[in-house]
């Protein structure tokens, strides 16, 4: 009976027809883009408070005496290229809002005060964009690769920088420009 049934399943496979395969295959790619971007968030204004003068009286009486506080800000960012930064000051020097020279001023006063702002870690290694009123602008437009970090932004008013004259009583501003572009 073995005999018969190992016989009949040989003539079942025998008799069962063999299809060959028939396949088809394709491939195709799957591609996207990325916009080159630079972003910046948090940045605010300076107020480097009221500035030390000389207040006893004599030949240094009301010179800008000590170097202000170092006021720092940090604020974002972001860029997914290679970029470069562009710090810009508008007046390139504090002036006074509040008060100009006026005809009737001893010589010696003025109504600008000189100052000095950094991005102080936008660059890995030595250098920081900046501005200085006594010695212009440095580290412009230094390229370098992607970034996304807090950068810090130092502001500050130096003495050694402000002995040309006694600056007048008042408030003072400039606009200072902070851009980041892809390269």
């Amino acid at each position: 009976m073995n005999k018969l049934l190992i016989a009949s399943l040989g003539a079942m496979l025998a008799a069962t027809p063999a299809f060959a395969a028939d396949s088809d295959s394709e491939s195709f790619d799957i591609n996207a883009n990325v916009a080159e971007t630079c972003t910046m968030e948090g940045i605010s204004d300076v107020d480097l408070g009221t500035l030390s003068i000389n207040t006893t009286a004599g030949s240094g009486a009301l010179f800008i005496n000590n170097t202000s506080d170092e006021e720092t800000n940090e604020f974002w960012v972001s860029c997914n290229e290679s970029n470069r930064m562009l710090i810009d000051a508008d007046l390139g020097v504090l002036k006074n809002t509040t008060r100009t020279l006026q005809s009737g001023d001893d010589v010696g006063f003025k109504d600008t005060i000189n100052y000095s702002v950094y991005a102080l870690n936008y660059l890995n290694g030595a250098g920081s964009p900046g501005h200085s009123s006594a010695n212009g602008s440095f580290g412009q437009n230094s390229t370098r690769g992607a970034i996304h970090r807090q950068v810090e932004l130092r502001a500050r008013v130096r003495a050694n920088e402000n002995t040309d004259a006694r600056p007048l009583a008042g408030e003072y501003q400039d606009t200072v420009t902070v851009t980041v572009t892809t390269i």
